[in-house]
């Protein structure tokens, strides 16, 4: 059965939240000044591109129609690919920048989302299009965590919240231009270039980012994380959304809408469970003991 058409839907994915200390405690930043500001400028850069292509396709459709004549049921997945990747794959990425290094894997990538960008700026056809977006979904779920986790280092804790909140705006600022740096493009040039423009932005980050950053790992000992958890933790969010999305179109007794909704609400339960006896949990449930981090989930 075809998904009848549907309108495209603005939908932003959650910025990551990041335990803070639960009593403030003055320390000394482990890079000197000048560079943490430099590390908050770069990692800001990052986060800024990619949660500009949250927004900035929604003004393209009519012309991507119109170049590919494609209807609006197959065109909303140029939109939904990118962020039902990003959401499933954020929390894996995350374990990955930490166990084989936070810098390597905003490198990896900067550098992804670069090639994935340019694909989908030279797509012949639609269905290189959309599965090119998906590819920009998850290597843009591998900057976010990695630049966060690369920001907070380089800031004393006293100011790390400070950071934290110039990192994050950077998402909403990106989210909210958008459209408008999309209609520019689009009037001036191809819709081709709102992903086109992604392609030298990141390669200057990452050229900056080689000679700037210093690698930092996790706590982890190598290796992956429990691969059953990382699984549930991509499928988790990626079944939400899809209900979340389709929910209010399909109808939310539609069958399709249902069973996603229901699995992604019951692997959650599983996935604790789970991430409480593996050897290199998946989630590690030991945060959610810090008060702050509970606090700034809830309010994300």
């Amino acid at each position: 059965m075809s998904i009848p058409p549907i309108p495209p839907i603005p939908s932003t994915p959650p910025i990551p939240s990041t335990p803070q200390a639960t009593t403030p405690v003055a320390s000394a930043p482990s890079v000197p000044d000048g560079d943490a500001r430099r590390i908050l400028a770069l990692t800001s850069l990052g986060v800024f591109i990619v949660f500009l292509d949250t927004t900035i396709v929604n003004v393209a459709f009519d012309t991507i129609s119109t170049s590919f004549d494609a209807g609006i049921t197959r065109l909303v997945w140029v939109l939904n690919a990118y962020t039902l990747v990003f959401a499933a794959f954020l929390i894996p990425a995350g374990q990955l920048a930490d166990a084989y290094g936070r810098k390597r894997l905003f490198q990896i990538g900067l550098m992804g989302f670069a090639v994935s960008s340019a694909l989908c700026g030279l797509a012949p056809g639609l269905g290189v299009l959309i599965a090119a977006r998906a590819a920009q979904g998850v290597f843009g779920a591998i900057i976010v965590p990695a630049s966060l986790a690369l920001l907070l280092p380089a800031f004393p804790l006293e100011r790390r919240a400070t950071a934290i909140s110039t990192w994050g705006a950077m998402a909403a600022v990106a989210t909210a231009i958008g459209p408008t740096l999309g209609a520019l493009l689009i009037e001036y040039t191809t819709w081709r270039w709102v992903f086109l423009l992604n392609v030298p932005v990141c390669l200057l980050t990452a050229v900056w980012g080689a000679r700037l950053l210093t690698e930092t790992r996790g706590s982890r000992d190598g290796g992956l994380p429990d691969p059953l958890g990382v699984a549930m933790s991509a499928a988790a969010p990626a079944l939400l959304s899809f209900a979340v999305i389709y929910g209010p179109h399909l109808g939310w007794d539609d069958p399709r809408v249902l069973a996603t909704a229901v699995a992604g609400v019951v692997l959650i339960p599983v996935l604790i469970r789970r991430s409480r006896y593996a050897a290199r949990p998946a989630l590690d449930l030991s945060l959610f003991r810090i008060r702050n981090f509970q606090a700034s989930n809830v309010a994300t």
